[in-house]
């Protein structure tokens, strides 16, 4: 099946700091984004126009990634190790409870299984922690290894982490056991003494029969030269099958992954200043059925509950890596995220 071709929709938004995530919630209609400003920040799209609501604030350091929970509920997580809760619905959030010491430094990932009973978590701390909706911390699983992503198995009975070295850790969250590891070892390199790369994204396809693993596959460290690299591997056995690579060094990650209802995968990419893409790949098809590049470097993307609308972050054009080119005044601004929306015909 190919996939469709998708066009704007409408003008982007300007939040004033870097998105590191992006999701719509369930009820479809808010977006809300992580900043590394410590703000959360939401929009009602109900109408024609997005309107602006009041933000979540809070958190310390950057607000590195989120998760929705039922009953109206919104987890957000940060790179001091903060992890919270909300009533995304409510007029001016509070937190409902916070757990300020989750993780030791930065969270990385959050994952929700399908019946919603259990939230995990990971971070630099090497450790998987599973929590109740509630903020109860139900089990803490030791790795040992830096680890990037996360992802339960649709019948909830596995959880799987991704690490530093591209390997993928198969867990029980009912025991903490490691039921097996599988090797990406493409997604990783030692250069010199600095390890880079690992599993930034994990996503299963709805049947629980294929999962797919992303990130990069490094040329070199320092900066990352790198290509993006997208595996899929059958669950059951293991085994790979089919994998798409980028055809540039100056690509770096994939970022942030989605399945979509038209069986393709929706990704978004960042690399060196300046390049970064949207990209619609069908499992086996020999590269992607559909790219951008208009929005370089992107971190997030996320598909409406409707199907038919994407969101994606990524960042403004005038980034020359390390803040933007210095304004007339001698002033060096930081780097912002426009957040573009885009419609997607049914497949």
């Amino acid at each position: 099946m190919i996939a469709p071709t998708p066009k704007e929709h409408g003008p982007a938004l300007t939040p004033p700091a870097q998105v590191t995530r992006l999701r719509f919630s369930p009820c479809g209609t808010q977006l809300t984004a992580a900043c590394i400003d410590g703000v959360v920040r939401r929009w009602n799209i109900t109408g024609a126009i997005p309107a602006e609501l009041a933000s979540l604030k809070g958190h310390g350091g950057w607000v590195s990634t989120l998760a929705y929970l039922p009953n109206n509920r919104l987890v957000t997580a940060d790179t001091f190790g903060r992890l919270s809760a909300w009533d995304y619905t409510a007029n001016d959030p509070k937190p409902l409870w916070t757990r300020e010491k989750a993780h030791d430094g930065w969270l990385r990932a959050v994952a929700v299984s399908l019946d919603a009973k259990t939230l995990a978590t990971t971070g630099r701390d090497s450790v998987v922690r599973l929590w109740s909706p509630d903020g109860t911390r139900q089990r803490e699983i030791p790795l040992g290894v830096d680890t990037f992503s996360l992802a339960f198995h649709p019948d909830g009975k596995t959880l799987v982490a991704g690490d530093l070295f591209g390997t993928l850790h198969a867990l029980d969250p009912a025991t903490g056991k490691t039921i097996r590891t599988i090797a990406v070892k493409e997604l990783h390199l030692l250069d010199r003494i600095q390890d880079v790369g690992g599993v930034r994204c994990l996503v299963f396809s709805p049947d629980g029969k294929t999962l797919f693993a992303a990130g990069c596959q490094p040329k070199t460290g320092g900066f990352v030269q790198g290509f993006p690299l997208l595996v899929s591997l059958d669950w059951a056995t293991s085994q790979r099958g089919p994998q798409w690579k980028g055809a540039s060094d100056n690509e770096g990650f994939i970022h942030d992954l989605l399945w979509h209802p038209g069986r393709f995968l929706v990704g978004v990419t960042s690399g060196q200043p300046g390049n970064g893409k949207l990209f619609f790949w069908t499992p086996g098809e020999e590269k992607p059925s559909f790219v951008s590049t208009k929005l370089p470097n992107c971190h997030s993307v996320d598909l409406h509950p409707g199907g038919e609308r994407l969101t994606v972050a990524g960042t403004n054009a005038t980034s020359s890596g390390n803040g933007r080119v210095k304004a007339k005044d001698g002033a060096y601004p930081a780097n912002t995220s426009p957040i573009q929306f885009w419609d997607v015909p049914k497949a």
